[in-house]
């Protein structure tokens, strides 16, 4: 998984909100299983956790968003087809209002 390409799309996806992602570190931790994406939107620190289709039944690609204030799932997606997609299928506004309450 390229971070790269996903922290591009990240900040796609936040861009009609006006919010703004800030990439701090990533970490594989399992390969082409499950990397994670640790940054910041707005100030408020966060965790994305990519599982690739290898770890979940269907071939899906699965994004989860976590709080690491208070470690709480603030968002989740999926997709059959790519994580850039799973990241269009996350219910932003609902995320973003969890991490700035």
């Amino acid at each position: 998984m390229v971070t790269s390409g996903l922290e591009a799309a990240i900040s796609g996806e936040l861009a009609p909100y006006g919010a703004t992602f800030t990439p701090a570190a990533a970490q594989v931790r399992i390969p082409a299983v499950l990397s994670s994406l640790f940054g910041s939107i707005d100030g408020h620190p966060l965790r994305f956790d990519f599982h690739g289709p290898e770890r979940v039944a269907g071939d899906a690609y699965v994004v989860l968003i976590f709080d690491l204030r208070t470690k709480n799932e603030i968002g989740n997606a999926s997709s059959s087809v790519d994580f850039a997609q799973a990241l269009g299928h996350v219910d932003w506004p609902n995320a973003l209002g969890a991490l700035t309450h």
